[in-house]
């Protein structure tokens, strides 16, 4: 959900140059801090989980795709799934899923995912149980990054009548996108507040279903393989 799905010449070349800037120091950090690490037991790890980032903002369910990200941070750890981030949004990219432009910014909010999710997860399993760690973990920390989602959309001052929103237009002549077109943009400008609205009430659908996804497939693990959610970068 807080996946940006803007097409490249819509945001303010600042913002996104700057979002490939920080999303370029975020994963070199990541890397760095990452040196020391055995990875040859992580990469099988970050490939699985990346190719399920893949297809989970694949489908949508309801106005709502999974991200998966905050999983992703729990088996992983906060620094491969920053990683993790970069190569999915790259990936996206490449298939029209977001531009190319907004790959540094979708990878600094889907790896802020993984980072938060993390570090809450670790934060509540000191006292609950993993599944519910997990659910509670997901849940706010999705709430967070639709915060800086919509952060983001507030500077990019998003204007639809420039030319090189031909892209979004025919997405926006679709339905449902299209019932929502006049109230999401007036006249006068976009209307960030009902976006904001907006985002939010599908957003609680969609925190409430991955956040059960999340706490399913971590109670597993914890049954099956409990050492994969107990490792740490």
């Amino acid at each position: 959900m807080s996946h940006l799905h803007i097409p490249d010449g819509l945001l303010p070349v600042w913002l996104w140059v700057a979002g490939l800037a920080a999303a370029a120091i975020a994963v070199g950090f990541s890397l760095f801090m990452l040196r020391k690490v055995d990875l040859r037991k992580k990469i099988p790890l970050l490939g699985m989980m990346s190719a399920m980032m893949l297809v989970g903002m694949s489908i949508e369910v309801v106005p709502y795709h999974l991200n998966l990200s905050v999983i992703t941070g729990i088996i992983l750890g906060p620094w491969l799934a920053m990683v993790a981030s970069l190569i999915v949004n790259l990936l996206m990219s490449l298939v029209g899923h977001g531009g190319v432009t907004v790959v540094g910014l979708n990878t600094l909010v889907i790896g802020f995912e993984g980072v938060m999710g993390y570090i809450l997860f670790s934060i509540f399993r000191k006292a609950l149980k993993p599944a519910l760690s997990a659910a509670a973990a997901t849940f706010l920390t999705l709430f967070m990054s639709t915060c800086l989602m919509l952060l983001i959309v507030f500077l990019g001052n998003i204007d639809l009548n420039i030319a090189s929103t031909s892209e979004l237009r025919e997405v926006m002549e679709s339905t449902p996108a299209g019932f929502a077109k006049h109230i999401i943009y007036s006249g006068g400008g976009f209307n960030l507040k009902f976006f904001a609205i907006a985002s939010f009430a599908m957003g609680l659908i969609g925190w409430t279903i991955e956040s059960a996804v999340t706490a399913f497939a971590v109670g597993f693990i914890d049954k099956v393989k409990p050492d994969i959610i107990g490792r740490r970068s």
